[in-house]
């Protein structure tokens, strides 16, 4: 298998498979091969660097020390370290308020009800990402086992301004065992 790689997207055509956004032209991107799902040899999902740091750290540190873009990725390597220390966190795709009072937090089992903050998680499966449902602002903690989360959700969520931010890393950090 030949290994994972970062390198300048030769068109503008891939899309991410992180945040489902065009790769520019140019624009380094990371490329996590996996077996063809559909016949012989290989193929490569493609990422933005930081979509791939944040969602599939083994792969992308081990591009990031065989490809020679350390330079560009020092910061990234860091995030993905993270993700492999806190085993959850590469689930992170974002938060918003619960549009509805129906689903479920996946720590606590609670309803989330209608207004409170939630974070939405996906699930890597079969080379690509699943809707995996939500966790409570405030249950972060238990189940990520960190409130280090923003920047991950500033990524994923960029509808969300600076002040809901801040209230958002209010609630993760007020809330009970939130003690990062």
């Amino acid at each position: 298998m030949v290994s994972h790689v970062i390198e300048p997207a030769s068109s503008g055509r891939a899309k991410c498979r992180g945040c489902d956004q065009p790769i520019a032209k140019g624009e380094l991107r990371f490329g996590e091969r996996q077996p063809n799902a559909f016949g012989d040899g290989e193929m490569t999902l493609w990422f933005h660097l930081r979509c791939g740091a944040y969602q599939r750290p083994a792969a992308f540190l081990e591009a990031a020390t065989t490809s020679g873009a350390g330079e560009h990725t020092a910061e990234l390597c860091a995030a993905a370290t993270f993700g492999l220390t806190h085993r959850r966190v590469p689930r992170v795709h974002g938060a918003a308020r619960a549009s509805t009072g129906r689903a479920r937090c996946r720590h606590c089992k609670e309803l989330i009800v209608k207004g409170d903050w939630r974070i939405a998680l996906v699930f890597f499966e079969d080379y690509r990402f699943s809707p995996g449902g939500y966790v409570h602002g405030a249950c972060a903690h238990p189940y990520f086992e960190t409130v280090e989360l923003i920047d991950r959700i500033r990524h994923f969520s960029s509808e969300l301004n600076e002040a809901e931010l801040a209230e958002l890393d209010r609630t993760l950090r007020t809330a009970p065992a939130a003690t990062d």
